[in-house]
């Protein structure tokens, strides 16, 4: 039985597969030093906005979800829900935007999602609005 040889075009490019192969082996990091070609240059990037928007909000409370009637927050990396104990405090009452604490000597503490911003209800915008 006679065997077919190889032409020499096959092992020129069976070699050439190869080589390529182990070129991409040889350099696995290549891909991570690609840059960003949206990023925008370094000069206006701000360091102190992107620490900021890595930090939590600083009063603790980083959501509140609601499911019907029910309402719970996530106030300093725990799930809490109306009634349960948060260090020395009970959660008082859940809403909106804030959460209520109430401690054992009768001071009540309110936790807003956004401490620095003033929120009004929309329907006390509305009454004002028409008068």
């Amino acid at each position: 039985m006679i065997r077919p040889q190889p032409s020499p075009n096959r092992i020129a490019v069976g070699f050439a597969m190869l080589l390529i192969a182990l070129a991409g082996a040889a350099q696995p990091g290549q891909a991570q030093t690609l840059r960003d070609p949206t990023r925008p240059p370094a000069q206006f990037l701000d360091p102190a906005d992107a620490a900021e928007d890595s930090m939590a909000p600083a009063s603790g409370l980083r959501t509140i979800k609601r499911s019907g009637k029910h309402r719970a927050a996530l106030l300093h990396g725990e799930w809490v829900k109306s009634g349960d104990k948060h260090g020395e405090a009970t959660v008082g009452r859940i809403e909106d935007q804030s959460v209520v604490l109430e401690y054992p000597d009768g001071r009540k503490e309110t936790i807003k999602m956004y401490p620095e911003v003033d929120m009004q209800s929309s329907k006390a915008v509305k009454r004002t609005a028409g008068k």
